[in-house]
């Protein structure tokens, strides 16, 4: 697991909370435009992908006070990171739930364009998973397959769980 330091870490967290203002605004202001009232077909992978960026900031927070104070413990974490771990795992099948509701109950509601970002929206989700809980998804690194640091941390805490230190 690479070392960062405590500014990166507080750029890394700073950020993330600012994605989400931004990513919150977005759609919000697409939903606006398109039929005056919040459209549920962003609303549901929005959600999806705020969560998710949400849980990346409290990460990079917890790595921010680890670095700030060494020898601090905070035994709740990983398992709390666990749990969203596999929490994301059930909400990803939300929205193609969603769609097949479309699909079956109203078609017309299926294919429009606001549906098309709801799309967008639910594979960055997807990938902003992928990038948190098991690889780096980065240009350089696609077929590198690097664990990332939270697929560290968590695998490192699954393989003891359980066993006292």
């Amino acid at each position: 697991m690479e070392e960062k330091s405590k500014k990166e870490l507080n750029r890394l967290y700073m950020s993330e909370l600012v994605t989400v203002l931004v990513c919150g605004s977005l759609i919000y202001m697409l939903s606006d435009s398109s039929m005056g009232q919040l459209d549920i077909r962003l609303i549901i992978p929005g959600s999806i992908l705020i969560f998710i960026i949400l849980q990346s900031a409290g990460y990079w927070y917890y790595r921010y006070r680890l670095a700030e104070n060494p020898g601090t413990d905070y035994p709740w974490v990983m398992p709390l990171f666990s749990i969203f771990k596999k929490t994301n795992r059930v909400l990803f099948f939300s929205y193609p739930i969603f769609c097949i509701y479309l699909l079956i109950v109203d078609q017309g509601m299926l294919f429009i364009p606001m549906n098309i970002f709801g799309l967008i929206l639910y594979g960055f989700s997807i990938l902003e998973n992928i990038n948190y809980f098991y690889y780096n998804v980065t240009i350089g690194n696609l077929r590198a397959k690097m664990p990332s640091d939270l697929a560290i941390e968590l695998s490192n805490y699954e393989v003891t769980k359980g066993k006292k230190s």
